[in-house]
């Protein structure tokens, strides 16, 4: 994270630059980009993670002749290689190696990424990004495409640690290997690699190491018979969510008469008659993603991250009479959004969901959203719902003029094939939460709850200036956690031998004896049968009674300053989660007021008559639930004008008045205000005895130093002897006179801190003249200007309420690229400082006593210094003594303890009961108390599905609402 304090710090955004990386802007891939409308600085990359060279003992194709045909030929704009981490006898032009065979590990550290450096040196495949990870034998399983990255992947660092993965999870003989290694190795790990466990091993292994910069993505899931249970996918997972976060459903070997290779043997006439039939390709799709409520939709109903990707596993494409795959990007594409052009940022674009995989370039653009009216979510994000909230689905897609359709195939010949989109599926599917292992739901393959809910057609979409389809549809209300993804195909509903209620059937082998033939035939049917599969979108939907809805709807309707109307007002006639809005005017004797089509028509009284008073009701109503509220309102009377050579008409004004004092009843609260400078309403039960509550104007030689902010309103006291913290919220409103101010710049109620003796922003909700505030405490206010940064991808985020206190504060911002990027994972640095600066506590100078103090940024030190001299923060035990570890992401356990410690310090006490959450087991005893504080005290929560995931890194929305609570508590 990123925050201003006195200047601006320029955080990096990625990783070291990849040796394989040619550090060159990757232009944004043909068409695709232009579909996400949002302001976003990120592009999206086409590319995939498994495909072979002769590096690979069945693979024919030289390393250059792969990147050629993926990068140029066919225009990816990554590639991540995957030869089988097994021996490897040629080098990347496929000559033999001298002595024999070696480790795939050693092919890479000394032919393959030698070779890969000095094509790029050359001038070859600027803007492209090129990795080389592995193809591993999972033990007791099928294959897993893995990367270990580093700090900076392809480097002689990252290549030991595959060297060192494939010596202590393959069966690989141990003299290949450099004996002083395998002394340190074994010394730290036992060798693991023929079993379940022993999978689960190696996955720990790269958690444990490389959390971050490593991944483990399981390929052709379904080609061997009892190759895995959807529980081993879980348990995948379960250890490592962050690099166990994804399959491949969309096939490659397409080129095999077997699409995918699953030559598994069923009987066409009575395919169910065993369940092989859950071992063949479906559209080229694998059975478990293919199957609407199958193991991917069951996984999904868990609320699981874990995505479907698309791969080549090209090894060749025709020699002889075999085929196998067409060449990376030829047939298949991921489409990723990624923020960068780095390795990093690639996996972290897999890793985030928002990706969606096409054959045959039957789409190449897709923006698929679902938004509630405030918010959206893309894929891979969560909606964050509430009950009764209006749900909108908005698709974006776009076909190109052309793909790579041969005929007849390997002539170079265009078949002219223009990729056309016949229907997409709309398939939701209940998330009901995390199954636990050894329970029956562990074992459950299929989610009872999925469906189609809609297909769209032609019919259904119109298109835009800029050639893009586009669909919009209601779902219904929120009411229920979900999930939404959609697929799409060039096959109609019902086509005989391909489709069925359009569900895609069983793909036959092609058995044609020619081998020449055979191939066109082949090819001819993969380009026949097109699929794309989008990741999901998640909904979690918060629950919500109709009470709730009615009394939210009341509370905050407002009309603004009812004092002195003068315009006509607009009444709104939609209130929260789903409740609606009647007006009705109850005592209008002066008939000031008429009520049309929803708007309050005001009928000034003449010139010299007094003011109107006026009563309008509304009525909100959810179900068969409602209850009203009352306003008063004043309408002005006309103003006399002056005539030449005459006076004004009417009486002069008196001097407004300075200040105002009200009585208040705890039990009955008090409303009071100063005309055009504030009103105040103090709800009952804020205060816990009898008082007086004032407001006073101050005068210049009061006020506090304004320093550089200007002022749009008078300078105001708020004094109470009733207490000057209050239970509930209490609610100013402030007039204030837009001035001369910097570009874009808003009003925004700040309150000043008598002991930090500095103006500390609010925010507020301005209406036209006036800009209304919850407080939970007294002091001096004031209304200012100020230019608020703004964020595209915050917009739209549930943290932004949050985030915007935090940035008007200056204790927080965004990056570079214009993004503040609320889902990226916060350091331990980054949240000590946001803790420190937004408590605004004074920095401390010296070192740490952390022993790898220097590691600490320097942006960074004081802050850090501040929080362990204050108690809130400590290190980790080592052998070299405690470390604070600042590049470390942090967890929400350990967030939950920083928290506590602060509300101790301040001598704050546990609020009302914790909660239980139903992963409670997993929270570590050091910080289950904490947990249970500032849970109770609602700094931190707990998940829609009633976990709290301890072991989770914090989010950036997710630190903003921590902090913003936690001030909030601390009446700050």
């Amino acid at each position: 994270m990123k925050f201003n304090k006195q200047f601006r710090i320029i955080f990096p955004a990625v990783l070291s630059a990849s040796i394989l990386s040619s550090g060159l802007a990757i232009p944004l891939p043909k068409a695709a980009a232009a579909a996400d409308n949002s302001a976003s600085q990120g592009q999206w990359l086409t590319g995939e993670f498994h495909a072979h060279t002769f590096e690979s003992d069945d693979a024919q194709s030289s390393l250059e002749s792969v990147l050629d045909h993926g990068l140029t030929t066919y225009g990816l704009d990554f590639i991540m290689l995957a030869d089988h981490l097994r021996s490897s006898g040629r080098d990347d032009t496929g000559t033999p190696i001298p002595g024999g065979a070696i480790p795939l590990s050693k092919g890479l550290l000394n032919y393959q990424v030698p070779k890969t450096k000095a094509l790029q040196e050359e001038g070859k495949y600027a803007g492209k990004t090129i990795f080389s990870g592995f193809e591993w034998d999972i033990p007791s399983h099928e294959h897993g495409s893995v990367g270990i990255l580093t700090d900076e992947p392809g480097s002689d660092a990252a290549l030991k640690a595959a060297n060192q993965f494939e010596y202590l999870f393959t069966n690989r003989d141990a003299t290949w290997f450099n004996p002083a290694d395998v002394l340190q190795w074994e010394a730290a790990d036992d060798r693991a690699y023929s079993t379940h466990a022993d999978s689960l091993t190696a996955i720990n292994w790269l958690k444990r190491n490389y959390p971050e910069s490593s991944y483990m993505i399981v390929n052709h899931p379904s080609r061997g018979v009892g190759k895995y249970k959807i529980s081993d996918f879980r348990d995948f997972n379960n250890a490592a969510p962050d690099i166990a976060f994804g399959f491949e459903g969309m096939l490659g070997n397409q080129m095999e008469p077997d699409r995918g290779g699953y030559n598994s043997a069923y009987d066409p006439a009575n395919p169910t008659a065993n369940d092989n039939y859950k071992n063949r390709s479906y559209g080229g799709v694998d059975y478990m993603v293919a199957k609407v409520g199958g193991v991917w939709d069951s996984l999904l109903g868990e609320g699981r991250k874990f995505w479907n990707f698309a791969n080549s596993d090209y090894h060749f494409k025709t020699i002889d009479t075999n085929s196998s795959g067409y060449w990376p990007g030829e047939y298949a594409k991921n489409y990723i959004w990624s923020e960068g052009q780095s390795v990093q940022d690639i996996l972290d674009g897999m890793r985030s969901g928002k990706t969606f995989s096409a054959f045959g370039d039957l789409i190449n653009a897709l923006d698929f959203n679902i938004a509630d009216g405030g918010t959206n979510a893309e894929m891979g994000e969560s909606l964050q719902a509430t009950e009764g909230d209006k749900l909108t689905l908005t698709i974006k897609f776009k076909s190109p003029e052309t793909n790579n359709y041969e005929n007849p195939i390997n002539s170079g010949q265009s078949g002219s094939m223009k990729p056309t989109v016949d229907h997409i599926d709309l398939i939701a599917g209940d998330v009901t939460g995390l199954a636990e292992k050894g329970t029956p739901a562990y074992d459950k393959d299929t989610n009872d709850s999925t469906r189609v809910v809609a297909t769209f057609t032609s019919e259904d979409w119109t298109t835009d200036e800029n050639g893009y389809n586009v669909i919009t549809f209601d779902l219904p209300k929120a009411s229920k956690d979900q999930y939404f993804r959609l697929r799409g195909t060039n096959l109609g509903m019902n086509v005989p031998g391909e489709t069925q209620d359009g569900n895609p059937l069983i793909d036959p082998k092609t058995t044609t004896a020619d081998a020449t033939t055979r191939f066109i035939e082949i090819n001819d049917r993969n380009y026949k049968d097109l699929w794309f599969y989008s990741n999901p979108i998640f909904v979690d939907t918060a629950a919500y009674t109709n009470e709730q809805a009615v009394k939210d709807t009341l509370d905050k309707l407002t009309l603004g300053n009812v004092d002195a109307v003068t315009e006509n007002i607009t009444l709104p006639s939609e209130g929260e989660h789903g409740a609606a809005i009647a007006w009705e005017e109850t005592a209008d004797s002066s008939n000031a007021v008429t009520i049309e089509n929803g708007i309050a028509k005001v009928n000034r009284p003449s010139a010299g008559q007094p003011n109107a008073s006026v009563t309008l009701k509304a009525t909100a109503t959810r179900s068969e639930l409602s209850d009203s509220k009352t306003f008063v309102l004043t309408i002005k009377a006309q103003t006399s004008t002056s005539t030449p050579g005459g006076g004004n008409t009417s009486p002069p004004d008196n001097s407004p008045a300075t200040s105002v004092s009200v009585n208040i009843d705890p039990a009955k609260g008090a409303e009071g205000s100063l005309k055009d400078v504030i009103s105040f309403k103090i709800p009952a039960g804020a205060v816990s005895s009898n008082g007086t509550i004032g407001a006073q104007v101050l005068s210049s030689g009061q006020q506090p130093p304004l320093g550089n902010l200007q002022a749009l309103s008078p300078i105001v006291e708020m004094t109470s002897n009733a207490g000057t913290t209050f239970g509930k919220p209490v609610e100013l409103t402030f007039n204030y006179t837009m001035k001369s101010t910097a570009p874009n710049s808003q009003p925004a109620v700040y309150y000043y801190n008598e002991k930090l003796k500095k103006w500390i922003f609010l925010g507020g909700k301005a209406n036209g003249t006036t800009i209304t505030v919850d407080v939970k405490h007294f002091t001096k206010f004031g209304v200012f200007g100020y230019a608020p940064q703004t964020f595209s991808d915050l917009t739209t985020s549930w943290a932004k309420p949050y985030a915007d206190r935090l940035i008007g504060m200056g204790v927080i911002s965004g990056y570079e690229d214009g993004k503040f990027r609320p889902d990226q994972s916060v350091t331990r640095a980054e949240w000590v400082k946001l803790l420190v600066d937004s408590l605004g506590l004074p920095e401390a100078s010296g070192t740490t006593n952390f022993a790898d103090d220097s590691l600490i940024p320097a942006w960074a030190k004081s802050q850090v210094k501040t929080a362990t001299d204050a108690g809130y923060v400590t290190g980790f035990d080592t052998k070299e003594g405690s470390v604070f570890n600042a590049s470390q992401r942090i967890t929400r356990a350990e967030i939950a303890v920083i928290a506590a410690r602060v509300l101790k310090t301040a001598g704050i006490a546990p609020a009302g009961s914790s909660k239980t959450f139903s992963d409670a087991s997993a929270i570590p005893a050091w910080a289950f108390d904490a947990v249970n504080q500032t849970t109770s005290s609602g700094i931190v929560s707990g998940y829609p599905d009633g976990t709290f995931r301890p072991d989770n890194a914090l989010t950036r929305a997710e630190a903003v609402k921590v902090a913003y609570t936690l001030l909030d508590v601390l009446n700050i």
